[in-house]
């Protein structure tokens, strides 16, 4: 979902006028720390017209591929209409001049950027990307815009999944960035989805600031003991994860949720003492009236391999 059709079809923000931090000549781009409730303390922009923005992380950026990228691709924009032209990035100008094509515009600085207060320095940079300019980079990862600054903290792209069509097509999901320069997700709510066969099976509500529904989570089935999900294994299966001890809806045993705490310090949900995983690729419904069908997704990844030669696997909920 771009910003300008969150903007308009959510809450009728207004564009902001077409000046920015990054539009002026020289402008050094300001990276703050945002103590909030519900997901600790995330990075924001921290000076300019776009003071107080969200930033965002895509799990697609990773082992040196961009694939938050700016070929035109078609996708579900939150509309009227089920599928509508975009590109996951754009310059960071864009979003300040009324282009609407860019779903998460680059957060972007003329010259190297500065770290607030609580902000590493040392994880800041940049990477120059074409037709985008000079993007600001934190632990590696690529910034990124979504929504404007809101009271209470409410950000509209944490937890976004933008798998496949009719999704924007851009195998991932997008979230918040801590100052250690990790994810920085809110409290994960496991429940009880209905594939298209009928069956039952656990899922996390994704979107949940939005339009929340239920995607199915997958785990390793029989892995074996040395199996780690890493380099290009997660890109495509990505850990599911929670800023403190998951909620459980109707059918999920609460004694059976759990986390485990991986080496960057996250924490990833568990079921069973097994870890759950997303899978990029999901495919998801809409409705007649072009919502997000919120009772279940595909379950498209049932069987497909990974790290190891393990499989993974939906859990079933009775």
């Amino acid at each position: 979902m771009s910003l300008v059709a969150w903007a308009t079809l959510v809450t009728g923000v207004a564009l902001l006028p077409a000046t920015s931090g990054a539009a002026h000549s020289g402008f050094r781009a300001k990276v703050s720390v945002l103590a909030t409730s519900g997901y600790a303390k995330v990075l924001v922009v921290g000076n300019g017209r776009l003071k107080g923005f969200p930033l965002y992380i895509f799990s697609g950026d990773a082992q040196g591929v961009f694939r938050c990228g700016t070929t035109l691709a078609h996708g579900y924009d939150l509309g009227p209409v089920p599928s509508t032209p975009l590109t996951c990035t754009g310059p960071e100008s864009d979003l300040l001049t009324g282009v609407k094509s860019d779903d998460w515009p680059a957060f972007t600085s003329a010259g190297p950027p500065e770290a607030g207060l609580g902000v590493s320095a040392r994880l800041l940079g940049t990477v120059r990307r074409a037709g985008i300019g000079r993007q600001v980079t934190y632990a590696g990862h690529p910034l990124y815009l979504f929504d404007p600054p809101s009271q209470p903290f409410s950000p509209q792209g944490e937890g976004l999944a933008e798998t496949v069509h009719p999704l924007a097509p851009w195998h991932g999901y997008w979230s918040l960035v801590s100052p250690a320069g990790t994810n920085a997700p809110g409290r994960a709510r496991l429940e009880r989805a209905v594939l298209p066969s009928g069956a039952r099976v656990l899922s996390v509500v994704m979107d949940g600031n939005v339009m929340p529904f239920d995607e199915t989570v997958y785990t390793y089935s029989n892995p074996p003991p040395s199996t780690k999900c890493s380099g290009a294994c997660s890109l495509t299966w990505v850990p599911v994860l929670s800023l403190s001890t998951p909620l459980s809806g109707p059918g999920v045993n609460p004694h059976l949720v759990g986390t485990l705490t991986l080496a960057n310090g996250t924490r990833q949900v568990t079921y069973a003492g097994r870890p759950l995983f997303l899978y990029s690729k999901e495919k998801v419904f809409l409705t007649p009236s072009s919502h997000l069908k919120a009772s279940g997704t595909a379950g498209n990844g049932e069987g497909a391999r990974g790290a190891g030669g393990a499989t993974f696997v939906t859990i079933p909920i009775t």
